[in-house]
């Protein structure tokens, strides 16, 4: 443990912030301040929604509707968005005007409390409203950060923003874990989400005026897009085989991922036992063990290509269920911490899903209508993560709704990893020579 803290305090800790305090860096600088920003705001409102809805009353459909619906809604606007997004001079200005958007959803959100039996409802219905924004937002943000960023530099940039995000992730998630633990009443542990959701609501316009900063590519054209070149754009995507082959293996990867979001909440709460500090625990630990990685793999990027450390995020991935399983059948007082223990062991590669899927997009999209492009593949993304958790508890509660169907469940989903890795693996070893 001491080898561990000395490695992140006196080696990782300097390193990334001798990186990030250069002055040639200023672009690096500046996403990394924005993606710290937006992990705050993602821990403390993404992180709690499940929680909330339970303070406010939800039942374990009501539930998975907390996922489903915002990715529903996510998917009706995500190409409208895009379009709008290339035909914007500078993209930038749609990835600040999405933010502002979502903070004052926020700030809304946060008054749900005081419609007594009407709040449940209001919170599934803002909610879903939030994530318009917020998926505009990101969609902008992958064509905005294209343009901003060179090629050659994008893997550096997205290794630092994303390690010193896990890192200011760490604090707030033991932070806002620990005050909701705490917090002895239903009341109190309500006002504290609605404390969250007005701080985030706050670092969502600091991070607005962080993204004003980067400049960005502006187009002087005026560019609007016609139904007609909409239409050409598509089938263009459609006859593009690079990008077709990367979303088949990218989307049966998501599918079996998105499969036991919820599942995986009702394993930890009620089977595991596992409160708001235990939650907070689990996070941390997959937040420190992708700190401490994070250097590597992008080494490991820099080596061998982007497509290639996929396959090993993909197997860790896989063996995430393999925890559950082997946690929630002990019959021990000790099966929270090695369910704990087992699920940052197997996090260890998870910080090569949001370093190089991105990477690995940018590749195969097309430079014109490249908002548009990113949209449709989001859009399936979107789809996937707004059905499958569905799904996941459709299955889980068909099969009878206790700890057998539970593992039974999770068994099918391994197996289906599996064969996702499979397939990224393929992917690398088809277009090995072409990186």
């Amino acid at each position: 443990m001491r080898n561990i803290l000395y490695y992140i305090f006196r080696v990782r800790i300097p390193h990334a912030l001798s990186s990030l305090t250069s002055s040639e860096n200023r672009t690096m600088r500046l996403f990394t301040y924005e993606g710290i920003l937006i992990t705050l705001v993602n821990n403390l409102v993404g992180n709690h929604n499940n929680l909330f809805a339970i303070r406010l009353g939800a039942s374990d459909y009501e539930l998975g509707l907390v996922t489903m619906l915002p990715q529903l809604i996510g998917t009706v606007v995500l190409i409208p968005g895009g379009i709008i997004t290339d035909n914007m001079k500078n993209k930038r200005d749609m990835v600040t005007s999405a933010l502002l958007a979502a903070a004052c959803i926020y700030t809304i959100i946060g008054f749900v409390p005081v419609l007594d039996s009407r709040r449940l409802e209001a919170f599934l219905f803002l909610l879903a409203l939030s994530s318009a924004p917020m998926t505009i937002y990101n969609v902008s943000w992958q064509a905005f950060f294209s343009d901003a960023v060179h090629p050659n530099a994008r893997n550096g940039v997205l290794a630092l923003r994303s390690a010193l995000a896990f890192l200011v992730g760490i604090a707030i998630i033991l932070t806002s874990g620990t005050l909701l633990a705490h917090a002895e009443t239903n009341i109190e542990k309500i006002r504290l989400h609605q404390l969250f959701l007005w701080v985030a609501s706050l670092l969502l316009v600091l991070q607005v005026s962080v993204l004003r900063k980067i400049p960005g590519k502006t187009d002087d054209k005026d560019k609007k897009l016609s139904a007609s070149q909409i239409i050409k754009a598509f089938a263009d995507l459609i006859r593009n085989r690079r990008f077709l082959g990367f979303v088949g293996v990218a989307m049966f990867f998501y599918l079996t991922w998105h499969i036991d979001w919820t599942l995986y909440f009702i394993g930890e709460t009620r089977y595991l036992g596992m409160n708001e500090a235990w939650l907070s625990y689990l996070n941390i630990g997959s937040a420190i063990v992708q700190f401490l990685t994070m250097g590597i793999w992008s080494r490991i990027n820099s080596k061998h290509g982007v497509r290639f450390a996929i396959i090993f995020g993909s197997l860790g991935l896989a063996f995430c269920p393999i925890g559950m399983i082997i946690s929630t059948g002990l019959k021990t007082g000790n099966a929270k911490l090695i369910f704990l223990i087992l699920n940052t062991l197997f996090n260890i590669t998870m910080a090569t899903t949001s370093l190089n899927i991105v990477q690995c997009l940018l590749q195969v999209i097309p430079e014109d209508n490249k908002t548009l492009n990113i949209s449709v593949y989001t859009t399936l993304v979107t789809m996937s993560n707004g059905i499958m958790p569905m799904v996941g508890v459709a299955i889980y509660r068909k099969l009878g709704a206790d700890l057998r169907a539970l593992h039974i469940i999770f068994w099918i989903i391994f197996v289906l990893r599996i064969i996702a890795t499979g397939l990224w693996a393929l992917r690398w070893w088809i277009l090995r020579k072409d990186e």
